[in-house]
């Protein structure tokens, strides 16, 4: 920049007035989606395709910020790392924007849910929380770690966005519940510096400040709270995938 600032004085005759030099825009983001449900858009209710990729999911919003092509959006609802793995197919050395939801699959929210909400204290849910520990403690950082670097090998000049997952539930609906999803985040963040510390080109968006206040069972809910509806329970509403394409905006 400060070289061709230069270049162009000297260009232009001693005490003759040039004109402006236009600023450079910057590249437009060759952008491909990968991760779960909450990449897709799972929760809006308006979906494209049976892995329920929404126009209203946050990959869709993204797509609408000025220099930003949503190229593919290879997510699907229900995936965890070895189906991530698959929709890595769909980056390449052209690609220089990837965003990344994955890892709630891997503690089996559903289950975790269906034995902690009715009484967070019983020891279903107990036994359902240590076995989400195991996993969070000992299987999600090597996971996310090698994704990571399979994206970066793929598509070297990305810039790669892992997103966090927003705490569930209201404070002391079942509190276990909000601390597991802390502690997924937690680890994906901690996974995401190692990554950085060997020069990866890769961020952490964390959400859970975005969605304070928002939890199911509160006030003003952006994840859907009816338990019989599995479409929608505990999945972002349009005004939580805002919420979403904002964060990863402000860090991408």
């Amino acid at each position: 920049m400060v070289v061709a600032a230069i270049i162009a004085l000297f260009a232009v005759p001693i005490g003759v007035a040039g004109p402006a030099a236009a600023a450079p825009s910057s590249p437009v983001a060759k952008y491909v989606a990968l991760g779960d449900s909450f990449a897709a858009g799972q929760g809006t209710g308006v979906y494209i395709d049976a892995c329920l990729r929404s126009p209203l999911g946050y990959p869709a919003l993204l797509d609408a910020v000025p220099r930003v092509n949503l190229l593919r959006n290879a997510s699907c609802t229900g995936a965890d790392f070895d189906d991530v793995d698959a929709q890595l197919a769909q980056i390449n050395r052209g690609t220089t924007l990837v965003t990344l939801t994955i890892g709630a699959n891997g503690v089996n929210l559903p289950g975790l849910l269906a034995a902690c909400v009715p009484d967070p204290n019983a020891q279903p849910c107990l036994i359902a929380l240590a076995a989400a520990n195991t996993y969070l403690t000992t299987e999600l950082g090597p996971e996310a770690g090698a994704t990571i670097a399979a994206i970066s090998s793929r598509s070297p000049n990305a810039r790669v966005v892992v997103t966090g997952y927003p705490l569930p539930l209201a404070p002391g609906v079942a509190d276990g519940v909000n601390l597991g999803a802390a502690t997924l985040n937690a680890v994906l963040a901690a996974t995401v510096s190692a990554a950085q510390a060997q020069g990866a080109n890769v961020v952490f968006a964390d959400v859970t400040a975005a969605f304070l206040g928002h939890g199911a069972f509160g006030p003003d809910p952006w994840l859907g709270q009816d338990p019989g509806n599995l479409e929608t329970f505990l999945h972002p509403n349009a005004e939580g995938y805002q919420a979403y394409a904002a964060v990863i905006e402000a860090v991408r």
